[in-house]
């Protein structure tokens, strides 16, 4: 087969320096400084000196705008005069979109009867709103109604393993029994 081109490697040989200049220029990161940012703050300052002192800039994380129990009741006169709550009966509607809030947490106490729209809740926050004669909304009462039942039915399998395992170890409790009785029974007869 016939070579359509040489390698320039091929076409530098008896050249000593192979088109790098001086042979030192070719061996290592020599020629070029340094690898990366070596000398940046001595012979390469002119490169690199206007990134001195600034830290990159990072992508925003999306945070959630949390709120605990105990301060709606605190909030909540704020919220009704600016008109971001609105008051039906003795229930006042908590809108997520218009409170600028995207979930409540479940510290605390609360005294007044709240319903939740367009906003997440933690368990233990639901479940004091609803103590409180509040709503917290279809989803969250289905999501609280579903954990009371795997947690139900998880503790439901743990008695029946412990139920399982109770006569087990009575029978065990009493093969070891009666093995003592016949060792002793055993050892009393060797003596006499």
């Amino acid at each position: 087969m016939v070579t359509r081109r040489i390698r320039k490697k091929n076409k530098l040989r008896g050249n000593r320096s192979h088109g790098k200049g001086d042979t030192k220029n070719k061996r290592g990161a020599g020629c070029r400084g340094g690898r990366g940012r070596a000398g940046s703050h001595k012979h390469k300052y002119s490169k690199y000196y206007d990134s001195f002192g600034k830290e990159p800039a990072l992508k925003p994380k999306n945070t959630e705008k949390t709120i605990n129990v105990e301060d709606i009741s605190s909030i909540i006169e704020k919220l009704e005069k600016s008109k971001e709550i609105e008051k039906h009966g003795k229930m006042y509607v908590f809108d997520g979109i218009k409170t600028d809030i995207d979930k409540i947490l479940g510290k605390g106490k609360i005294t007044v009867p709240v319903k939740l729209v367009n906003i997440k809740a933690s368990k233990s926050a639901i479940e004091k709103i609803l103590e409180a004669g509040g709503d917290a909304g279809e989803e969250a009462e289905e999501e609280l109604e579903e954990f009371e039942e795997e947690t139900s039915a998880e503790i439901n399998e743990e008695q029946a393993i412990e139920e399982k395992e109770e006569p087990a170890k009575a029978v065990k409790e009493s093969k070891t029994e009666s093995k003592d009785s016949k060792d002793n029974k055993g050892k009393e007869e060797k003596k006499a």
